[in-house]
């Protein structure tokens, strides 16, 4: 009767050993898929720093705006540099924080307010 129990042993020893080794495979495919992640983690963060990238040389395309009347042919940021050009010789040392322009082709005239503050004298001839 001793020998059946050392055969019940044997069979219980080789049931567990079976049962270890799937578990290493387990390991090892979990090991072998946490290296793509890291690489989609990492493809991820190139794709990202990809848009970024794109996004700064992405930038607004060159744009003028005209203005005809009577035969003329302006340009709406030749009039604005005109106007800061002529606030600062008459202003110097203030900072210009915002600017509008205004163009009233009925007068042939430019209105800036610089500022906020508006005067009469804030005036471009076109």
């Amino acid at each position: 009767m001793t020998e059946p129990k050392k055969s019940t042993k044997t069979a219980a020893q080789k049931k567990v050993a079976p049962k270890a080794a799937p578990q290493a495979e387990v390991k090892t495919e979990a090991a072998a898929t946490e290296a793509p992640v890291a690489k989609t983690g990492e493809t991820a963060v190139t794709g990202t720093a990809a848009k970024t990238t794109a996004a700064k040389t992405a930038t607004e395309p060159k744009a003028e705006v005209h203005f005809q009347f009577d035969g003329k042919d302006l340009i709406a940021k030749d009039i604005l540099d005109q106007a800061l050009k002529a606030y600062k010789a008459g202003h110097k040392g203030v900072a210009v924080k915002t600017i509008e322009l205004y163009i009233v082709a009925s007068e042939g005239a430019a209105y800036y307010v610089v500022n906020g503050e508006a005067q009469d004298d804030f005036k471009i001839e076109l």
